[in-house]
């Protein structure tokens, strides 16, 4: 696969990772170039369609958090913990994901959206199943604290 289709087949899930992960736009498409610099550089050879992805997902989880730990970030603000009432116009749900931590925000982006099971995110994350699992119970418990919602899927 050439480098263009590649960015066209993950680009789009290797950047919204990133805004996940960074919640600032100029931060997540910094991170997808890196991305794909370090693929373009490496050039990995992947075994099926799961091993492609869990390779850009963890690449681009690693890069997030380089890029969030990084001296520049530390002296910039963050978003707020707690969101402002008026800042939730329809976008309830995304505006209460955003605001959860780092630890559980990946794996809820990854069950809920990305679709991996649990086994693949312990895999990708390198954690075990029962931690995903912990994550993804704290996430909820979250979310409906946030919401006053239910959100009963378990993984």
């Amino acid at each position: 696969m050439s480098l263009e289709e590649t960015l066209n087949a993950y680009g789009d899930m290797v950047y919204r990772v990133a805004l996940t992960h960074t919640q600032r736009r100029e931060d997540a498409e910094d991170a997808v170039q890196d991305v794909f610099v370090i693929y373009a550089r490496r050039q990995p050879v992947f075994t099926d369609e799961t091993h492609a992805r869990a390779w850009f997902l963890r690449v681009t989880i690693r890069r997030c958090g380089q890029i969030r730990a990084s001296a520049w970030n530390r002296r910039t603000r963050a978003l707020p913990e707690n969101l402002p009432e008026n800042a939730r116009d329809g976008n309830d749900v995304y505006l209460a994901f955003l605001s959860l931590k780092p630890l559980y925000k990946t794996p809820v982006y990854l069950f809920y959206y990305e679709r991996f099971s649990v086994r693949q995110i312990a895999r990708l994350l390198s954690v075990s199943e029962a931690a995903v699992k912990k994550r993804l119970e704290r996430a909820r418990v979250t979310l409906r604290e946030i919401l006053g919602g239910d959100f009963d899927e378990k993984p």
